[in-house]
């Protein structure tokens, strides 16, 4: 009898498959419905199917002659394969990368979010320069006399990037003493060309735990002439920020290849918006990037171990601008890159580029804006007052630690249904292909839906009376069924189980905890709340009704509840676009008051009774309780 592998894991797509041994990763992945490509049919002649082992290379069957022939030896001592090649030997954990290239559907990214104009005030400008030929009697060096003639047209006295110094006394020549120069800040030349062109480019980043989405933007009018994202690559050394945090900690080397990862990620995805806009990298001549504070750490390159430790300090809370080249970002040599400055360990400059982009911070009702992430901040308050905090609501809402849970790629179930009187349920899928797994709208879909219908209670246990074969005991545990194998693209039933709806209840229960700590430290009532705003690339697809059924967010009326979408990239184009964002950024991380959830006495408790569905204390939300006591009693 064949020995069961405990797990593997397939990134980046977030699904986990049990499987037996002696069958190849191709095989596994097209039964778990993950799509690899694989042209020759699996003889391992096309090269396709590589994928990367990040994890359990010794529970898997060496390189074949047919891998050997077509990967070199330096893609095989980087831990590459042929999925239609790798066998599993050995029971145990093995976590599979499947790399872009080899993926024939990808994840579903948010890229736009609420958009506020703004006039275009960039960090840098051009300067036409004519200069005086040098002659026996006139022999000032070429550096003195580029910036004299700068400061003899603008009357600044500025310095000159080291690499753009390098390249004067060629340029000058070769541009006939007639050159254009890259000012940033007006303090110092960063590139100098020998043509003139009033091309002006700046790309903004938003580095977000799970996905990066980057936007190339003409600084002459603010506007986004391409853009791109992706999975983030540091997704194989863990799912969330608290696993990367302990991995980077762990040695110099992890901080270094996390670090490199996420600027490999971002190089690609610089040279893909400049491809789509045909223009050369070494045209933009400015970068901002926003992120949470762990990103923001690994990014730089600054250790995150104490972000993790109490108190939970981060390293560097103001904006920083450091030379694209010293991080190995590859865009003009001597461009800056502008990190946004941070709130507190686990509220980073993601928060900001959120609250600059809703512009909460100038209103007069009180807003609660949630940024839902694997790490989700919320922040509460008007023009007079703004708090913030940061749950560790975890990944599942990306599909993790969810047995058929995935991310948002084609073929993922992202809304679900349930009759009242059948229990039969209906569902709707990505691209509207096969299912073939659920990814985070459709488990808070299930629960609320399972909820309302009475297949679970209030403590999220399964009602185990409702006449119907969907739901059904498996060993000590009990799972409902949404789609039955023979509708999906997998070789098995995709089911919500009790462990499922458990993950789900302590996910929304840490949003739900935070934002009740918010109201009471700042002593609102949800009546009081004017406008929900619901941020981030999965709360766009979330529905608001059966988010707060499950008790997410606050019992506030519907109509006060907006999705705004990727606002952490709209806020990070505003600081490129505007160095009065970048201002305004600086005063919100000193005004925004930071609320730790664990220093909070009642947080305990707080949590625990925010784990019920939609909480232990149902006259917390009236409007949710009017909608299940018309539940009849069928079971």
């Amino acid at each position: 009898m064949t020995a069961i592998c405990s797990m593997i894991i397939f990134q980046p797509h977030g699904i986990r498959v049990e499987t037996t041994e002696g069958r190849t990763i191709l095989e596994v992945a097209n039964e778990a419905g993950i799509k690899i490509n694989s042209i020759c049919g699996g003889e391992g002649l096309c090269g396709k199917c590589r994928i990367i082992i990040r994890e359990g290379k010794q529970n898997l069957s060496p390189p074949t002659e047919a891998e050997k022939r077509v990967l070199s030896k330096e893609d095989l001592a980087n831990n590459f394969r042929l999925a239609c090649q790798t066998k599993i030997e050995k029971e145990g954990l093995i976590i599979i990368e499947v790399p872009p290239e080899s993926q024939i559907d990808r994840q579903r990214l948010l890229l736009r979010g609420l958009e506020r104009e703004i006039k275009p005030q960039p960090a840098i400008r051009k300067l036409l320069l004519r200069l005086k030929e040098p002659s026996l009697i006139d022999v000032v060096a070429d550096a003195d006399r580029l910036l004299g003639a700068v400061e003899s047209q603008t009357g600044l006295k500025v310095k000159m990037d080291y690499e753009a110094l390098k390249r004067v006394p060629h340029l000058l020549r070769q541009g006939k003493w007639r050159v254009s120069v890259t000012l940033w800040r007006d303090e110092e030349i960063i590139s100098v060309e020998p043509d003139f062109s009033s091309d002006l480019y700046g790309f903004a980043v938003d580095v977000g735990t799970t996905k990066l989405a980057g936007y190339l933007v003409d600084l002459n009018n603010g506007k986004i002439i391409a853009s791109a994202s992706m999975m983030n690559p540091q997704i194989v050394y863990g799912e969330d920020v608290i696993t990367r945090i302990k991995f980077a900690s762990e040695d110099e080397e992890n901080l270094k290849a996390l670090n490199r990862s996420v600027i490999e990620g971002i190089n690609e995805m610089i040279l893909e918006a400049c491809k789509e806009a045909r223009l050369s990298p070494e045209k933009i001549y400015d970068m901002t990037v926003a992120g949470n504070t762990a990103m923001h750490h690994i990014f730089l390159g600054i250790p995150p171990n104490y972000v993790a430790l109490m108190p939970y300090s981060a390293a560097l809370q103001s904006a920083v601008d450091v030379k694209a080249r010293e991080l190995g970002v590859k865009i003009n040599p001597g461009a800056y890159v502008h990190a946004l400055p941070a709130i507190a360990g686990f509220v980073g400059g993601d928060a900001i580029a959120d609250v600059l982009a809703t512009e909460i911070y100038n209103a007069d009702g009180i807003s609660m804006l949630i940024d839902i992430g694997t790490n989700t901040e919320i922040v509460l308050g008007n023009k007079e007052n703004l708090v913030a905090c940061s749950c560790a609501s975890g990944p599942a809402f990306e599909g993790a630690h969810i047995k058929h849970g995935m991310r948002a790629v084609s073929g993922a179930i992202e809304h679900i249904w349930i009759n009242p009187d059948t229990f039969e349920v209906g569902y709707k899928t990505i691209d509207d292909e096969k299912p073939h797994g659920l990814c985070g709208s459709a488990i808070i879909d299930v629960v609320a839906e399972m909820l309302k219908t009475g297949l679970i209670d209030s403590s999220g246990r399964f009602v185990t009376k409702a006449e119907t074969p969907r739901l059904r005991r498996k060993g000590n545990s009990v799972e409902f069924v949404i789609a039955w194998k023979d509708e999906t693209s997998n070789a098995y039933d995709i089911v919500v189980t009790q462990n499922d709806v458990r993950e789900i209840q302590l996910a929304k229960a840490a949003i739900y905890t935070g934002a009740s700590v918010l109201m009471k430290h700042r002593k609102i009532q949800p009546s009081d709340i004017q406008r929900v705003y619901l941020a981030g690339a999965f709360g766009n697809y979330v529905d608001p009704q059966n988010a707060k059924i499950i008790g997410m967010y606050p019992d506030v009326p519907l109509e006060r509840v907006k999705f705004v979408g990727n606002t952490a990239g709209s806020g990070a184009r505003m600081t490129l676009i505007s160095i009065d964002s970048r201002k305004t950024a600086e005063d919100l991380a000193k005004r925004i008051e930071y609320v730790e959830l664990g220093a909070d006495p009642n947080f305990q408790d707080e949590f625990l009774k925010a784990t019920y569905l939609p909480h232990m204390e149902p006259g917390r939300f009236p409007s949710v309780m009017a909608i299940l006591d018309k539940r009849s009693n069928r079971l």
